[in-house]
C-alpha cells in the first residue's frame, strides 16, 4: 500500500514542481471561507431534486493553520405509477406518486496544523461522517501525525502527511464479525495548482488502513477544477471516488429458487466503489 501511495505522490509532485519557481508568496494570515452550493431540480414526467452544501472555514497564522469543513448531499426522486380503468375506448387514467430518498451523506471535520520548519509540520484532527446508502450510520475518527510541506505558495501547493487514527463506526446493518472501533494508519496528499489566472486544479487523496484487520482498506480521492467568474464567485466541477475494500452490509429480501418471497432477509456486502460527481457554485470571502 505504501509503495502505491508514494508513487501517486511522486507523480503529482513531478507535475507541480516545475511551476513552483514562478509562484507567488503564500496567502497572508487571516480568516478565509469558501462555500459551495449544488442544486438540481427536474419536473414533469419525472421528478427529482438534489441539494448539496459545503463550507470550508480556514484560519491562517504565520506558523499554524486551523480548518473546519462541513457539508452534505441529499437526493430525492419521485416515481409516478399510472393505471387505467374502463374499456379500451372509454377509460380514466389514475396516477399515484411516491417519493424516496436515493442518496444522502453528511460530514464534519476539523484539523489543526503547526509548523516545525518550512518543510515539516505536526497536526491533529477529528471528524464525523454519515452515508447511510453506503451502510455507515455514524463514523467518528481522530488523527494525529506529522507531514511535509513540499510546496506552499499562492499558485502551487503540495503536502503529504502520515498519521495514526482511531475510528468508531456504527453501521446501518451490524456485522457481528467485525469490531466497531479500531486503530489505523492514514497517508494523505493535498495538491493544488493554478492552471491559469482564473482556473485552479485541486486533488486530495486519503488512504486509511485498519491496523486490526489489514484487509479493511479505505480511500477517498477527490479531484476538482474551479473557474473564477469574479473575485468572489467560481464554478467548480468535482469527482470524488470512495473505495472501501470491506464495505458495510445491506439487508436484501430472500426468495426461493422459484422466485417466491420467504419473508426473510439476508445480509450481503455493498459495492466497494462509490463515485460522486458535482457541479457547484463557489462563494469565496
Amino acid at each position: 500500500m505504501l509503495r502505491v501511495v508514494h508513487c501517486v505522490f511522486a507523480g503529482v509532485l513531478s507535475m507541480l514542481l516545475p511551476g513552483a519557481a514562478m509562484a507567488q508568496d503564500p496567502p497572508p494570515p487571516g480568516w478565509y471561507n469558501t462555500t459551495e452550493l449544488t442544486s438540481v431540480w427536474t419536473g414533469g414526467n419525472s421528478a427529482a431534486s438534489t441539494f448539496g452544501l459545503k463550507n470550508d472555514l480556514r484560519r491562517l497564522w504565520e506558523s499554524a493553520r486551523f480548518r473546519f469543513e462541513a457539508g452534505g448531499l441529499r437526493t430525492e426522486s419521485s416515481t409516478r405509477t399510472r393505471s387505467a380503468r374502463g374499456t379500451a375506448s372509454s377509460f380514466v387514467v389514475n396516477e399515484t406518486e411516491t417519493s424516496a430518498l436515493t442518496a444522502e451523506s453528511y460530514y464534519a471535520r476539523a484539523r489543526y496544523d503547526r509548523s516545525l520548519s518550512p518543510r515539516m509540520f505536526l497536526f491533529g484532527g477529528a471528524g464525523w461522517n454519515r452515508n447511510t446508502f453506503a451502510g455507515v450510520q455514524n463514523r467518528y475518527g481522530v488523527i494525529a501525525g506529522a507531514g511535509n510541506s513540499w510546496v506552499d505558495t499562492e499558485n502551487t501547493v503540495f503536502k503529504t502527511d502520515y498519521g495514526f487514527t482511531y475510528t468508531f463506526q456504527d453501521d446501518v446493518v451490524e456485522d457481528p464479525t467485525r469490531k466497531d472501533s479500531f486503530a489505523g494508519l492514514r497517508i494523505s496528499a493535498e495538491a493544488q495548482r493554478a492552471l491559469s489566472s482564473t482556473t485552479r486544479f485541486t486533488s486530495n487523496l486519503l488512504v486509511d488502513e485498519n491496523l486490526n484487520e489489514t484487509e479493511d482498506l479505505r480511500a477517498d480521492w477527490t479531484n476538482s477544477i474551479a473557474v473564477a467568474l469574479s473575485n468572489s464567485l467560481a464554478l467548480k466541477t468535482s469527482l470524488q471516488l470512495l473505495f472501501d475494500n470491506q464495505p458495510s452490509l445491506v439487508l436484501v429480501p430472500l426468495q426461493t429458487s422459484g422466485g417466491a418471497p420467504t419473508g426473510q432477509n439476508v445480509a450481503t456486502p455493498l459495492n466497494e466503489l462509490d463515485s460522486v460527481f458535482t457541479v457547484a457554485l463557489v462563494v469565496n470571502f
